[in-house]
């Protein structure tokens, strides 16, 4: 059983993350704590990925990036959560390599999130890091659409 604080930060990390799909520590910083210094936000990762709800890797040619995605252990624990009831679970790559193929695209989009959300805190406006949905399924060439 996780120790996820149950109204905190820990809990809103982990839901960005299995909503974003993956995010450096610094786009993590930007979305969940931007008030704090980035040493906090990454003693909160730390503590996920101890507790299995997230993993890592570091990109070996973006400065040693790294690369924070959730497991599948946690976005079963983030599925359960009212914020994320309903809507369908990522797909998960819990694999380093699969991580690291996919990080470009993925972190591009978490970027033009965090573009957004940045803009509607600059302006007052209402805005949270879960209202953006990062992508809808894209059937691939043969595959059934589903409205579901």
């Amino acid at each position: 059983m996780s120790d996820v604080d149950a109204g905190g930060s820990d809990r809103l990390a982990l839901a960005v993350l299995t909503q974003y799909r993956m995010a450096t520590t610094e786009q993590m910083h930007r979305v969940i704590a931007p008030e704090v210094r980035i040493e906090q936000t990454r003693r909160r990762l730390a503590k996920l990925r101890d507790e299995g709800l997230i993993d890592r890797i570091t990109l070996p040619r973006a400065g040693r990036t790294r690369v924070w995605f959730p497991t599948p252990y946690g976005v079963q624990i983030a599925c359960e959560w009212p914020e994320l009831r309903g809507r369908r679970p990522p797909k998960t790559v819990s694999d380093p390599t699969a991580v690291r193929l996919r990080a470009g695209h993925t972190l591009t989009v978490t970027e033009t999130a965090l573009v957004f959300l940045e803009d509607a805190r600059r302006r007052g406006e209402l805005c949270w890091p879960l209202d953006w949905i990062p992508e809808v399924h894209h059937p691939l060439r043969g595959e059934a659409v589903s409205d579901q």
